[in-house]
């Protein structure tokens, strides 16, 4: 019953998550003109934080993979349906080269954002494997010990 509970949590937080990460991503800094300025997206980076803490959360307090696998899939749903969002009504700036000389900020905010998501969700898997084999090691070597 705990298994199940913590997999529906992390989906419904995944969820929760992509929708925060989507609104929150477009926060940027623009230092000098829009076309040439450097652009500073702190919003996508906060957000990136912000999945990666949850992520390794999960992930840790199951013990599993699986955990931080469902919400970081999940957070790339959402932010995938962001991005390919037909209409004028778009959270998300798809990229393209007419996006790019237009709105530079805001198209590499949401590049950082998209692809972000899914690389966030390897990397915390690949830190939560580590520590959790870690964890188990050190169990296994205090149960040896005398």
């Amino acid at each position: 019953m705990r298994r199940a509970a913590l997999l529906g949590a992390a989906f419904s937080f995944g969820a929760v998550l992509g929708v925060i990460g989507t609104a929150l991503h477009g926060s940027i800094w623009m230092i000098g003109d829009v076309r040439d300025g450097f652009v500073l997206p702190w919003g996508a980076a906060l957000a990136l934080l912000i999945c990666l803490l949850a992520q390794l959360w999960v992930g840790l307090r199951s013990g599993s993979l699986v955990d931080t696998a469902v919400m970081g899939i999940t957070t790339f749903t959402v932010a995938t349906a962001a991005y390919l969002w037909p209409g004028p009504d778009q959270l998300v700036v798809p990229y393209s080269p007419e996006a790019m000389e237009m709105l530079p900020g805001p198209t590499i905010a949401s590049l950082i954002w998209w692809l972000g998501s899914a690389a966030v969700t390897l990397i915390t898997m690949v830190l939560v494997k580590w520590i959790v084999a870690r964890d188990e090691a050190l169990h296994r070597a205090d149960r040896l010990t005398p």
